[in-house]
């Protein structure tokens, strides 16, 4: 069963007490098969993954996996499902809302991280290693993934199973990291190891991508590569006024020669109501300042870095809290939603006035990515309906508490906030939800996000999973 830890190694289960026992416990077990990895069932290592990012839901697992190969992940999901047992993976746990948490057990997929193959065009990796990872092993190479989350320090099978967004690379002129796949090699939830892609088990491939976990876990993953520029050359602009505001993000979503915007938002008070960044890649040969900022109503500040300092922007600003404050200990009850491209202006002049600063919290944040949709080709997840415009829009409150540590109200409260924001956005707007979140779903609500895909989705579950045991945590099905 792999080298011996300190943690302490399961022998077997025992159906009669329906638990996991080590090799120190009598009785009669079903014992588990040998694993490449280790299954451990101490008090500390089931406690570190007893919660996510976000610090509001908490599911002990009654095991945890540490997996040595995919053959360790196949192994068990047959072993729980004989036992009628849950499944749940995590990567880096950086939903916030319980998504990947399990009183079952829980599988630690950081244990697979290896960079298999890289060519020009394409990586071959473990889901469990890290974009940041990836980004550097590819930019050695002067290659890098066409879409980067603005945290990097997310496993490639996390964001896969959500859908990816663009945070400081993609968006404007490639689509979401799902959008970016080649093959999988997926093990379902019949415990089976499966390879799939656009033209060998199609219906897969679409439930895995953006799936939530719901149809298999993701173990390997073939993905494109593109050449890599240099440098990163980003300006800044600051607004008080949606208006003109809206009207610039728009301006230069479609400007030649930007590669990159998102915007950040704040509470009404600040010295600013928007920030807006947009970015250039080059190698030697500068970006043209006048043609980029031409006819824009904010006067931008103009900054230059190399390429992986601004890629790992964002990781080096939550490494600094989380040595300097203890970022993970912080209740972070976020709202992340997609809005169709014709309906932001409205939608943040809504908001945006509405907001406080206990809103987004002195270590939160308000944010704003846009997505050409005709680069978008997969069913997951789900954008709003088509709406005439070539843009949809993620905006993110991710409110984070005042302070570490438990606070019941603050949580009732901004679930609650949760709730109304997104059924008004829903409905008066069409947005429908980033699933990385804090907003409490029905049954019903799933269905209704999921639409016209909804019962190709279900016919998934059924197929893939057909004893419901993966991920429950978002309680998609039931």
């Amino acid at each position: 069963m792999g080298a011996a830890a300190s943690a302490a190694v399961v022998a077997g289960f025992d159906p009669s007490r329906r638990a996991w026992a080590t090799g120190e416990s009598a009785g009669v077990l079903d014992r588990v098969p040998p694993l490449d990895g280790e299954l451990v069932v101490d008090d500390a290592a089931r406690e570190a993954v007893a919660t996510d990012l976000g610090n509001i839901v908490r599911h002990k697992p009654h095991a945890v996996l540490r997996p040595g190969s995919a053959k360790d992940i196949a192994t068990m999901v047959r072993f729980c499902r004989e036992r009628k047992l849950s499944v749940s993976t995590r990567g880096q746990g950086h939903t916030t809302h319980g998504q990947g948490l399990s009183a079952g057990l829980l599988i630690e997929n950081k244990h697979l991280n290896k960079v298999h193959s890289l060519t020009p065009r394409t990586a071959v990796v473990d889901s469990g290693l890290k974009w940041m990872d990836l980004t550097k092993a590819a930019f050695a190479h002067k290659t890098t993934p066409p879409t980067l989350t603005a945290y990097t320090g997310l496993s490639i099978g996390g964001t896969l199973s959500v859908g990816g967004i663009g945070g400081l690379v993609g968006g404007l002129n490639s689509g979401l990291q799902v959008d970016h796949v080649r093959e999988l090699e997926v093990v379902t939830g019949t415990g089976d190891i499966e390879r799939c892609s656009r033209t060998h088990q199609r219906d897969l491939f679409d439930a895995v991508l953006g799936g939530l976990g719901q149809c298999g876990v993701i173990t390997k993953a073939t993905l494109d590569l593109i050449p890599a520029k240099e440098n990163a050359r980003t300006y800044a602009l600051e607004y008080g006024d949606t208006a003109a505001f809206c009207r610039d993000l728009r301006t230069l979503i479609d400007r030649p020669g930007v590669d990159h915007v998102y915007a950040e938002l704040f509470p009404p008070g600040t010295n600013a109501t928007y920030k807006l960044y947009a970015t250039a890649f080059f190698d030697s040969a500068q970006p043209d300042n006048a043609a980029i900022t031409r006819g824009l109503s904010a006067a931008p500040q103009i900054t230059d870095a190399g390429y992986l300092d601004y890629v790992f922007t964002i990781d080096n600003a939550i490494d600094e809290l989380r040595e300097t404050i203890g970022w993970d200990r912080f209740i972070k009850p976020w709202y992340d939603i997609w809005l169709p491209g014709s309906t932001i202006e409205n939608y943040l002049a809504e908001v945006v006035p509405t907001l406080t600063k206990r809103d987004i919290g002195p270590y939160g944040a308000g944010l704003i990515y846009p997505q050409r949709r005709a680069l978008t080709t997969r069913p997951f997840p789900r954008l709003p309906k088509p709406d005439g415009t070539r843009w949809a829009f993620v905006l993110d409150i991710n409110t984070v508490a005042e302070q570490a540590g438990p606070d019941p109200a603050f949580v009732e409260e901004m679930l609650a906030r949760n709730a109304r924001l997104f059924a008004r956005a829903r409905d008066a707007h069409g947005a429908t939800l980033y699933p990385i979140g804090s907003v409490p779903f029905t049954a019903q609500d799933w269905r209704t996000q999921y639409g016209d895909r909804w019962q190709a989705f279900h016919a998934a579950k059924r197929r893939y999973d057909p004893s419901g045991i993966l991920t429950p945590g978002p309680a998609i099905f039931g």
